[in-house]
């Protein structure tokens, strides 16, 4: 046999395992890589900022998916707006890919709670308690007791964007009140009294002497009965026995 013959009797031999082996690979590709087969990637477009509406049209435009993500209060978005994009604005995706938008879900707003009546503490924690701010407080003459709150700006009820601040209007007290009897009473409660009434607690004495509990009002002045300017001191003379 001359080696001429057995080539020319190899070839279709070589040429079915070429074609197998093409045919093989082509399976293998298919069902291993079918997304480099079947579509074409692309960089997915950026669409953080629009509106939901655009921004699903663009990405379908590009040959993507839109889906709605989270949606969070922000206050520098309008209600519906793209806040963030995954996958990210650029990245290389196989077309019919699913982009996840997050949305804004415009400012919060929360009603100003009712706080009249409070203490200015109360109302402070209140207001607070809700992501407002207390703004101005100010102060004037009121037969309320001192420290109670008369008014807030906005008024209690009014619906209003977080964070925002609330300027409450407070009782300094009335111009003048009728100093209360505290004699006999301990101290620490004759000076909370006095003071929830505008009074200021001025020179403490003791008087060793008498036959009243340690820590008791012996005397004060002025006396109970007379009217003061919320402000004025009172003097007092407590016991203390040696």
């Amino acid at each position: 046999m001359s080696l001429r013959g057995g080539s020319r009797r190899a070839i279709p031999y070589l040429a079915a395992a070429a074609g197998g082996f093409g045919t093989a690979y082509l399976i293998v590709a298919f069902f291993v890589f079918p997304a480099s087969l079947s579509s074409a990637d692309v960089p997915v477009p950026n669409v953080t900022g629009l509106p939901y509406a655009d921004a699903s049209a663009r990405l379908v435009q590009s040959g993507f998916r839109a889906a709605k993500g989270e949606q969070r209060y922000d206050n520098t978005a309008p209600e519906g707006t793209v806040l963030a994009q995954n996958p990210l604005p650029d990245a290389v995706e196989s077309k019919g890919a699913r982009v996840v938008l997050d949305l804004s879900r415009g400012q919060r707003m929360v009603e100003v709670p009712r706080v009249v009546g409070m203490t200015l503490p109360q109302a402070r924690q209140t207001i607070e308690s809700t992501g407002l701010d207390v703004g101005d407080v100010t102060g004037t003459d009121d037969p309320a007791a001192r420290g109670t709150v008369l008014a807030s700006g906005p008024l209690g009820g009014t619906r209003v964007p977080v964070p925002s601040p609330v300027a409450l209007t407070v009782s300094n007290g009335p111009a003048t009140v009728t100093i209360p009897d505290v004699v006999g009473q301990d101290y620490a409660a004759a000076r909370t009294l006095l003071q929830q009434l505008g009074f200021a607690v001025g020179e403490v004495s003791v008087d060793s002497t008498s036959a009243l509990p340690a820590n008791s009002v012996i005397s004060q002045s002025p006396g109970a009965g007379t009217t003061a300017a919320a402000g004025d001191t009172i003097a007092l003379v407590i016991a203390r026995h040696p």
